[in-house]
């Protein structure tokens, strides 16, 4: 009897490892592709019924990123920076990932975005570029081998003292 107990909870915390594991891979293989600004290797990853937001987006950009559903989710992400790259893509783009942790159902990953932007976003008379790195949390929730809601909190007023000190130059 004593036997049996141990086996069913080896097999249980076994099960749950597994889970725990393949919630990692997903996330990090995710994170790459977002890195990459990847975003039909992204799309690989949803649910049909994914969500997005980002509430500090929301609140630093005085719009809605709140987003439901595959192609919604897609569409935002492709058109982020459409027309104002070649290829629609910042010429450099990347997540540091810094600290992360998993469940069997989601993904924390605590990183630095970094950015290059163009100055005649802010100031029509320039040519320049400007490099922004600012605090990113990245919140997934997995089902299935699936993601069906992504969250960013990202530290936009790091963003805007950035943009600020290198335009002064």
């Amino acid at each position: 009897m004593r036997f049996l107990c141990l086996l069913i909870c080896l097999v249980i915390h076994t099960s749950l490892y597994s889970q725990t594991n393949n919630t990692k891979e997903i996330a990090l293989r995710y994170m790459e592709a977002y890195g990459a600004w990847d975003f039909d290797t992204m799309k690989t990853f949803y649910a049909d019924t994914v969500s997005f937001e980002d509430p500090t987006g929301t609140e630093a950009f005085k719009q809605t990123f709140s987003f439901q559903g595959k192609e919604n989710v897609y569409n935002f992400f492709k058109d982020v920076f459409k027309n104002r790259f070649q290829n629609n893509k910042p010429p450099y783009v990347h997540f540091t990932i810094e600290k992360s942790f998993f469940t069997e159902t989601y993904a924390v990953i605590n990183s630095t975005f970094e950015c290059i932007l163009p100055t005649s976003w802010f100031d029509k008379n320039s040519n320049e570029s400007i490099l922004i790195a600012i605090p990113f949390v990245t919140v997934l929730t997995i089902k299935d081998g699936l993601i069906t809601k992504h969250i960013d909190y990202g530290n936009y007023t790091k963003y805007h003292e950035q943009i600020k000190a290198q335009m002064k130059k």
